[in-house]
């Protein structure tokens, strides 16, 4: 009996006893003794890695009780130290806040303050010179500002005097135009 068997579209020419082929094909009793092995063998390898599991939780628990009472106390008090340190940084950094908004109360602007502080916080040098520069600016404007109100008013001409409703009423154009740049601040 043989038969023609085709592989993955090539052909091939093999002869195959059909009675060799089964033989040679392990039966259900091999199958299972064979799983039955496997199954022992991991059992085995479980038991084997609990063992060492235990193993490794009892040393540590042997060693934490070998542990005197000295070195306890100095892990203690490193962890205490570290928690100092830490809090002791966090007040620093508080208190050069709280000097810097007291060093900076002649900024009214509070945004401005903040940005301030933390560019010196941050040593960033440009941002602090953009800040200043920003700061005196708006002083010079303001004081610009105050000056142009505290001048009085010149009065030279005829229409110095004048409302912006009579400016308005004024017929000729060019005298208009006369009377309302010399009255600007109305416009």
């Amino acid at each position: 009996m043989a038969d023609e068997i085709k592989n993955n579209g090539t052909e091939t020419n093999e002869v195959v006893k059909g009675d060799a082929n089964i033989e040679n094909a392990p039966n259900v009793d091999e199958l299972m003794a064979q799983i039955a092995q496997l199954t022992s063998d991991r059992d085995k390898y479980k038991s084997a890695n609990d063992k060492l599991s235990k193993s490794e939780a009892e040393m540590k628990r042997q060693l934490r009780a070998k542990l005197s009472a000295e070195e306890q106390q100095a892990e203690e008090l490193a962890e205490a130290q570290r928690l100092r340190d830490e809090e002791f940084e966090a007040m620093k950094a508080e208190l050069n806040h709280n000097k810097a908004v007291n060093a900076y109360k002649v900024i009214s602007d509070e945004k401005m303050v903040e940005s301030l502080i933390e560019a010196v916080s941050d040593a960033d040098h440009n941002a602090i010179a953009t800040i200043m520069e920003k700061y005196a600016n708006a002083k010079v404007k303001e004081a610009q500002a105050e000056w142009l109100k505290s001048r009085p008013q010149v009065n030279t001409g005829n229409y110095s005097s004048m409302s912006k409703e009579q400016i308005m009423a004024i017929v000729d154009r060019d005298e208009r135009m006369k009377a309302i740049a010399q009255n600007q601040h109305l416009f």
